[in-house]
């Protein structure tokens, strides 16, 4: 488990209610090439700001916003 900076501990204690999460991603990173993205999902849900990462549980960890209400949503499968 990694330890949240200072910053990241203070904006966690703040009184938000829409979390903001910011994913880059690119195909090179210091002349290594990353993985080729796919769409494995064909919803009727709009396009807009989403993440997904593996936990180390080997489950994935889908974020997305709905562009509609800008609530950020979490699903784990």
């Amino acid at each position: 488990m990694r330890n949240l900076s200072s910053t990241l501990l203070a904006t966690q204690k703040k009184a938000t209610r829409r979390p903001y999460v910011k994913v880059q991603a690119v195909e090179r990173v210091g002349g290594i090439t990353r993985f080729n993205w796919s769409s494995l999902y064909e919803g009727d849900e709009a396009e807009y700001f989403h993440a997904a990462v593996c936990s180390g549980d080997g489950k994935l960890i889908r974020l997305r916003v709905d562009p509609a209400d800008k609530k950020l949503y979490r699903q784990k499968a």
